[in-house]
C-alpha cells in the first residue's frame, strides 16, 4: 500500500521531489508511529538494567567480553568485537569500582526508562557508589521477546555525596 501510494505520487513530482518522497516513505516505514515516549514497567526496567550491570561486571572481572557481546543485539555484535569492548572498558576496569554492588541499589535516573518512537528503550542515570558514582546511558532493542543491548556508556564520576560535601565549603572569593 505504501509503495503504491508513493509510486503514484512520485509520478507527478519533479526528480528532486521524487527523491524526497522516496526518502520520506523509507523514513516513515522505519520510524513507526509518531507519538510520545512510552513508559516501561519499573520492575522490568530494573531487571534489564541490573542484568546489564552484572554482565558488565563479569566481563570486567574476567577481562573477557565475549559473553557480554553475545547477549547484546546483532547490531551491537557486528559493530563491537570482544577486543574493542576490552579497550572501551579499560578505564572503567582500571577504576576497580565494584559494579556488582549496584544490585543492592536503586538507580537515580536522569532519563527514566522509556520506549521512544523508534521502539528503543533508553535509560540514563547513576548509582551513587563510594567513592565514585557509576554513571550509565543505555539503549536497548526488543528482539526475540527480550531487551537486547544496542548502545552502552558506563563511566565513573564524582558521587553526589562528595559533591554535596564540597558544596558546603564556602569560598570567600566566590560570590553568588
Amino acid at each position: 500500500m505504501v509503495k503504491t501510494q508513493a509510486a503514484s505520487i512520485a509520478g507527478h513530482l519533479p526528480l528532486l521531489g521524487r527523491r524526497i518522497a522516496a526518502a520520506l516513505v523509507v523514513f516513515f516505514s522505519l520510524s513507526g508511529a509518531v507519538g510520545a515516549a512510552q513508559e516501561i514497567d519499573e520492575q522490568q526496567a530494573l531487571l534489564v538494567l541490573w542484568s546489564t550491570m552484572l554482565a558488565l561486571d563479569h566481563a570486567n572481572d574476567s577481562v573477557n567480553y565475549s559473553v557480554f557481546r553475545e547477549i547484546a543485539s546483532p547490531d551491537f555484535q557486528e559493530k563491537n568485537s570482544p577486543q574493542q569492548l576490552n579497550k572501551l572498558f579499560s578505564q572503567l576496569r582500571a577504576s576497580r569500582i565494584d559494579i556488582g554492588s549496584v544490585l543492592t541499589m536503586m538507580p537515580e535516573y536522569e532519563i527514566p526508562p522509556q520506549i521512544g518512537d523508534s521502539g528503543l528503550l533508553r535509560m540514563r542515570g547513576r548509582f551513587n557508589l563510594q567513592p565514585a558514582s557509576l554513571n550509565f546511558d543505555l539503549l536497548y532493542k526488543e528482539l526475540y521477546g527480550e531487551w537486547r543491548l544496542v548502545g552502552i556508556a558506563v563511566v565513573t564520576g564524582e558521587s553526589q555525596v562528595s559533591i554535596k560535601k564540597k558544596s558546603k565549603v564556602r569560598m570567600p572569593w566566590f560570590k553568588r
